[in-house]
């Protein structure tokens, strides 16, 4: 009888064992988290690949004294949908007039391809052309397709 009760014992410790290596091992499989991607001027006309559950920060030159604002004219909204309204940036120096950035946050919110295109237009305006555009297509994979971080 004794041996059989060393058996179990034995058993249950490779188990536990087993549990507790499956456990510490996990976090391996584990999803990597989102990420922020910036987007500046310079990547205009440009393509991004991101995944789903990402944001995708988008910092445009900007100098709202003028009259001119930064109008998203083109989005699939259901592959980028914007977070919230977008917000001025003023220069570090804070001097009047001087051109700050507009920042929009969009969240990669399916797969998917948009091409998200923005013009700087001044709102009364209406059959002005912009005085500058912005345009970049964005390529939305799954989140289960992101890699995980190397260490």
């Amino acid at each position: 009888m004794r041996m059989d009760s060393m058996n179990v014992k034995r058993v249950v410790a490779v188990v536990a064992l087993a549990l507790a290596a499956s456990l510490i091992c996990r976090p391996a499989f584990a999803q990597a988290p989102p990420r922020t991607v910036d987007v500046n001027d310079s990547q205009d006309g440009g393509k991004l690949m991101v995944f789903a559950g990402d944001t995708v920060e988008v910092r445009l030159h900007s100098t709202p004294s003028t009259g001119y604002s930064w109008k998203v004219v083109e989005i699939d909204r259901n592959i980028l949908a914007e977070r919230k309204a977008p917000v001025f940036v003023p220069p570090p120096q804070n001097i009047p007039g001087a051109e700050g950035h507009m920042v929009f946050d969009f969240l990669a919110a399916a797969p998917g391809t948009s091409t998200l295109q923005l013009a700087y237009v001044r709102p009364w305006e209406k059959d002005a052309a912009p005085a500058r555009t912005f345009s970049i297509d964005v390529t939305v994979r799954p989140a289960s397709d992101r890699p995980m971080p190397q260490h």
